[in-house]
């Protein structure tokens, strides 16, 4: 397959409340190396000789545990590419938005680029946009093919920012948050278009980093506020809020899976049963994101003490 490195590049996402979540990947279950085709990954492009080398799962560090990382040694000016299908052909209808949410490692301050990009590849690899960092200007941004939006500035080497995105695939309206604080950033890519692929892009000497990846499908907006929305239509009880040991979590709808997330959108416990121990998490405000066996979900707001 062909694909075109972005103008931008050229030049120098807790998942949603009531969300369809279509495919994830913490990396957890690989082997440390190289990635290479493991769960449903693959890869394409140009490269020197033992590229397969330059993506692989490595221990950026401690907290996240197994990532998938960039690791190019040489040059690779016309891209390489490390794909994975979305899964948006399994989507329910109506669920025409695309969320995107992962942990996004800097990197090195280096020459390199590791990027990750979305693909419309039944309409000739159309972008409807992408997420990186540029080393060289030191700041993160969102694109697509054309034009490009800073999401921070003085972005700082060797760090993780969470990211979250949502296209609206009908309108091409695209809003973006960094680490689930402050402000959205909004722009329009191109209307129509499909997100069936991701991909993570390597140019030149890179070590940047991805986790935590989540896809999901939703017919409303997901930056709604989680008061807002549990206000309106709460279906699930989460019990004693503040918690002290142990949360308890009641619905009238089967639960699938229960995950808990702190602050920054990292996962810091999942569990198969309704009632979760806590005791062992700091102090602090959480995210308990319940998924039902039909792939919805329901967040709730948890303190523990």
């Amino acid at each position: 397959m062909k694909k075109i490195l972005s103008i931008v590049l050229l030049t120098g996402l807790v998942t949603s409340v009531f969300a369809q979540t279509l495919w994830t990947d913490n990396f957890e279950s690989y082997p440390i190396g190289n990635l290479g085709t493991q769960g449903g990954w693959d890869r394409d492009g140009n490269g020197a000789s033992g590229s397969a080398n330059w993506t692989k799962v490595a221990n950026i560090d401690a907290a996240h545990g197994k990532s998938f990382q960039l690791a190019s040694t040489g040059a690779n000016s016309e891209g390489e590419w490390h794909y994975h299908d979305t899964k948006w052909s399994t989507k329910t209808s109506g669920n025409d938005i695309f969320v995107l949410e992962f942990d996004y490692y800097t990197g090195a301050a280096s020459i390199g680029y590791g990027i990750v990009q979305i693909y419309d590849t039944d309409a000739g690899y159309e972008m409807p946009f992408e997420i990186g960092w540029d080393p060289t200007e030191k700041y993160v941004y969102i694109a697509d093919q054309g034009n490009g939006v800073i999401l921070v500035e003085n972005a700082t080497p060797n760090t993780w920012y969470h990211i979250k995105a949502a296209l609206n695939t009908t309108d091409g309206e695209v809003k973006v948050q960094v680490n689930n604080t402050g402000e959205i950033t909004e722009f329009f890519s191109t209307p129509g278009l499909v997100p069936q692929e991701l991909d993570f892009l390597l140019q030149s000497i890179s070590n940047v980093g991805i986790d935590n990846i989540i896809v999901s499908a939703t017919s409303t907006d997901p930056f709604l506020a989680v008061s807002d929305v549990n206000s309106a239509k709460a279906k699930v009880s989460v019990y004693p809020n503040p918690a002290t040991d142990v949360i308890n979590v009641k619905s009238d709808n089967k639960i699938s899976q229960i995950s808990i997330f702190d602050v920054s959108g990292k996962v810091v416990k999942t569990s198969l049963e309704t009632s979760v121990n806590v005791e062992n998490l700091a102090k602090g405000t959480y995210l308990v994101s319940v998924r039902y066996a039909d792939g919805t979900t329901e967040t709730k707001k948890v303190i523990k003490k």
